[in-house]
């Protein structure tokens, strides 16, 4: 009889402690596996070229919300990028912090405080950017240096008219003897009206006490039938180096439901006697909402492929890759 009874008490206390855990909100965890296999090379001087087996910012995290009694929302976003092709044992680079900030969300819009992407970095990309880190990515023109993801930043985003309004501040480096270099700020509106998407975004970063530079970003989409285009222009604008004026071109073909082709050209002109230039083409396949396999050459001339695929000089890549998120 006791038995039954410690039985029943404790029965009782673990339904009274599930009833709160099956009220609230549960977190989400999602992540992407992104792979890719193939041969790759570089002509720096000295032509050379191997297989590569590549893992292109694969990630894993975890989101989610708090309802307040207020109706304010409590936001949170934890993600960290994994390289599965690396031996951790031998490298810092295994894994890394991607956003991890935490916010409230409300009708009168959103702040989010912690390791974000800024507006800059966010403004106008689906318009333009069907190669995300891939070989092929924009990012090999559109300048990597302005597309940030910032420490120490504080930003807000509302809905007005056809788009969004996006702000953040970005204290840069926490030591007060460094004079916060690396402080940021970041304004952009991008906006969809019919089968046209818009954007615009400014952002000047504080490289030192005496160095800013300063981006400027005009994007544009338009998508027609099975076909969208977008183009994407920039300038940069450095007090102690180069300035830079880059011009970003893609189209996407759609095939039939699960199949697409993607083209891109990019040129970065930075005043020098050869442009650096990038060309890529893509063939995607999904085998489902969520995972995708796709085909791509890509090739760069004069460091065309440098800043986000490292391939210096005249550069190539032609490799075939997997997509999944889950």
């Amino acid at each position: 009889m006791k038995t039954f009874t410690q039985a029943t008490t404790l029965a009782a206390i673990l339904s009274c402690l599930s009833l709160p855990a099956m009220s609230a909100d549960m977190p989400t965890v999602f992540g992407k596996a992104h792979l890719s296999f193939g041969s790759v090379s570089e002509d720096t001087g000295v032509d050379t070229s191997s297989n590569s087996i590549s893992s292109h910012a694969s990630r894993v995290g975890i989101k989610g919300s708090i309802d307040t009694e207020s109706g304010t929302k409590v936001i949170y976003r934890f993600v960290w990028e994994v390289d599965m092709t690396d031996n951790a044992k031998s490298s810092a680079d295994n894994l890394k912090s991607r956003e991890q900030y935490a916010g409230l969300k409300g009708n009168w819009g959103e702040v989010r405080v912690g390791r974000d992407d800024s507006p800059y970095k966010i403004a106008g990309k689906k318009n333009v950017e069907h190669l995300s880190d891939t070989w092929g990515d924009f990012n090999n023109i559109i300048d990597k240096g302005q597309d940030t993801r910032n420490d120490d930043s504080i930003s807000y985003r509302n809905s007005i008219g056809p788009g969004k309004l996006m702000l953040a501040y970005a204290a840069g480096d926490d030591d007060a003897a460094a004079e916060n270099a690396g402080e940021s700020t970041s304004i952009a509106y991008d906006m969809k009206i019919g089968d046209m998407g818009f954007a615009i975004a400014q952002q000047t970063i504080e490289q030192s006490a005496t160095n800013d530079e300063t981006g400027l970003k005009l994007s544009f989409g338009y998508k027609m039938g099975a076909t969208q285009l977008g183009l994407m222009y920039e300038n940069v604008e450095d007090d102690a180096a180069m300035d830079d004026k880059n011009t970003y071109f893609s189209v996407k073909q759609k095939l039939s439901d699960a199949n697409s082709l993607v083209f891109a050209y990019g040129t970065k002109d930075q005043g020098l006697a050869k442009d650096a230039t990038m060309t890529a083409l893509a063939f995607n396949h999904k085998l489902d909402k969520k995972v995708t396999v796709y085909a791509l050459w890509a090739d760069g001339s004069d460091g065309g492929l440098n800043d986000a695929s490292k391939l210096a000089g005249d550069g190539s890549a032609l490799v075939a890759g997997l997509v999944a998120k889950f």
